[in-house]
């Protein structure tokens, strides 16, 4: 089968617990705020769920329901919460002949507790081993969060930038915090390989080293040789620069569940846009709509539209399509 895009990264299994019985401390440690709740009590949980996550997993669900052939790469565990992970891509119509199987360690879990619209993420995170097959071309990588191990990480990305020697699919970089943590020389093979580099406000700050205007930090980011950058700024919009120019869009104002997802969702439908043609203003306007759309449910996928009922949404609001700035 031909295919439009691999997404590679580490499968997670997305636990959610919504709570009310807790409050915020603002000035337990400067600048950050801490989640308190009571010590050795039962705390009650409001909602409840459960389903596959990880980078990898929320943008193979965002491109495979606007209509791309999708496989991913990933690594879980022998047990059923893998299983549960491999279910519910077949259930989306996503390619799972290029999954392995870690028979030593269980599969990645998170557990969020949301309160007030924000989650406070627990992470169990395994080592893993990654052995990257041989597979048709497709259109798109879009390579994503895996580690801790640095050495593992190193061998996937040299196998990236092998495949990418040897077929002309483009490549769409999101880096993880393991990977981030590597630093820009450590990550120079994929990111002077990258036709889109997607990352938050923090991420390219850490990345580069620079803290300034958005402006800077696209050209700071540029410099590392990805030829599309893109940084996402939570209520400021998102900004993006091409070499020629740089781009700005707000955000949709929305009631906000839960934020779980809103970046991934928000870069695999840009990246998908420019796949089936749209301009990178346009492509933005998608992902705004997209990432709003993500926020008003639990978990990072079950807010996800599909082709048409994002088309009629960004027609809606042509204001979002992203203008110079």
């Amino acid at each position: 089968m031909e295919l439009d895009l691999v997404t590679i990264g580490d499968p997670t299994i997305d636990t959610f617990l919504k709570v009310h019985d807790a409050h915020l401390a603002l000035r337990v440690k400067p600048a950050q705020t801490q989640l308190c709740i009571d010590y050795a009590d039962k705390i009650p949980v409001d909602e409840f769920h459960r389903m596959a996550g990880g980078n990898c997993i929320n943008a193979a669900v965002a491109a495979a329901r606007l209509g791309l052939k999708v496989a991913v790469y990933g690594v879980t565990g022998a047990d059923p919460e893998g299983r549960s992970i491999l279910g519910e891509l077949q259930d989306e119509g996503i390619d799972t002949s290029l999954m392995a199987l870690d028979r030593r360690h269980t599969t990645n879990a998170s557990t969020a507790l949301v309160f007030r619209g924000e989650r406070t993420l627990f992470v169990w995170h395994q080592s893993r081993s990654y052995h990257l097959p041989e597979m048709p071309p497709p259109a798109w990588i879009y390579a994503t969060s895996v580690g801790p191990r640095g050495a593992a990480v190193n061998r996937l990305h040299e196998a990236i930038r092998q495949h990418l020697d040897r077929h002309p699919t483009r490549l769409a970089f999101s880096p993880g915090t393991h990977q981030l943590r590597m630093g820009a020389r450590a990550l120079a093979p994929l990111l002077c390989r990258a036709d889109l580099l997607l990352l938050n406000r923090q991420e390219a700050c850490e990345l580069t080293g620079v803290d300034g205007r958005p402006k800077d930090l696209l050209e700071a980011l540029r410099r590392l040789g990805p030829k599309i950058v893109v940084m996402t700024d939570g209520i400021h919009g998102s900004y993006a620069s091409d070499g020629k120019r740089c781009l700005r869009t707000g955000i949709l104002s929305v009631p906000v569940l839960d934020r779980t997802g809103a970046g991934d969702g928000y870069s695999a439908t840009l990246m998908t846009a420019l796949q089936l043609g749209r301009p990178l203003a346009v492509a933005m306007a998608w992902g705004t709509v997209q990432a709003a759309n993500i926020v008003g449910v639990f978990g990072a996928t079950p807010g996800l539209m599909r082709r048409r009922a994002l088309q009629a949404a960004v027609n809606r609001r042509p204001e979002l399509v992203a203008k110079e700035f």
